[in-house]
């Protein structure tokens, strides 16, 4: 009777685990897509010492001269591709702006929702920022930024990108109807009120300047934290209880994960002397940022996944 119980829970067994492997057969690596701008393409994610910058994680021929895309192998979503065994449509370019995603070819590649199938289970975007952080930035590098540069800068993020976000949620979920969309943060930039910065960062920044560039960057989030709720989505803080942001990395820290202003990173465009190039190879994380980005942003999957 004993032996006749051993095998009928054996074949039990076996039964399970052929339903287990069955099932895990019958469900595939989910489908991601990256659509957005230089913090999601992963500018910054490269050892920028050297002199000229050593540009080898990049992709082939987004590195110039006819393509400034910047798409990084250490970029976060790269990442997060890797570790969940997905296939990933990077899309994602450099100072691309919101037009960029929908409406206006930005390089050779075409819209970048035109590279999204219907198919598509996950999206991972960041398409609000530009060109005002730009504008933001270069205010407090150049001299004394005054409140209302930032302020107009804000009321466009409110005015404007906030509707221009909303429109391309439309897009993704007309195109893509069962997609989760997952909208990133913005990683802390700069010290927050009261945090120390003078040692590294007084040079060109000041108490004023540091309230300014926080208020800026919070409403980036407010605006795609509101977005995501309102299309019933995924706001991803890099803020969040747990983050490794939450320890602190800014630019003026002992151990930043953004860069400061740099000459020699690598630049979008051959002119290394312009303001607006300069400004677009620095700000952005590094290669260690993008893995804190990555770690919070495949936290945030696997719990809706």
């Amino acid at each position: 009777m004993r032996s006749v119980t051993t095998v009928a829970v054996a074949v039990v067994a076996v039964l399970c685990a052929t339903s287990v492997l069955t099932h895990a057969e019958a469900s595939p690596a989910p489908q991601m897509v990256a659509l957005g701008n230089s913090y999601i393409s992963g500018q910054g994610a490269d050892d920028y010492r050297p002199f000229p910058a050593d540009t080898s994680s990049y992709e082939t021929g987004t590195t110039g001269p006819d393509n400034y895309c910047f798409r990084s192998r250490h970029a976060a979503v790269e990442i997060v591709a890797r570790s969940l065994g997905a296939p990933l449509i990077n899309v994602t370019c450099a100072n691309a702006q919101p037009q960029h995603v929908d409406r206006t070819v930005q390089f050779d590649e075409g819209l970048q929702i035109d590279h999204l199938p219907a198919d598509t289970d996950i999206v991972v975007m960041q398409v609000i920022g530009n060109p005002e952080f730009l504008n933001v930035v270069a205010c407090v590098q150049l001299r004394e930024c005054e409140p209302n540069t930032v302020r107009r800068s804000m009321r466009v993020l409110d005015e404007q990108q906030r509707h221009d976000e909303r429109r391309i949620y439309r897009k993704i979920k007309a195109r893509a109807p069962d997609a989760r969309i997952y909208t990133l943060g913005a990683p802390q930039v700069v010290p927050r009120v009261g945090q120390e910065y003078r040692a590294r960062c007084g040079w060109f920044m000041s108490d004023r300047e540091v309230v300014l560039l926080n208020n800026f960057i919070d409403k980036v989030d407010e605006v795609s934290r509101a977005n995501a709720a309102l299309f019933g989505e995924t706001f991803v803080d890099l803020d969040r209880a747990g983050s490794p942001w939450r320890q602190r990395h800014d630019l003026c820290s002992a151990d930043p994960w953004i860069w400061g202003p740099r000459l020699h990173a690598p630049q979008y465009g051959p002119d290394n002397l312009s303001l607006l190039n300069w400004s677009l190879g620095s700000y952005h994380p590094t290669k260690a940022g993008q893995r804190a980005t990555a770690q919070v942003l495949r936290d945030v999957i696997r719990a809706r996944e």
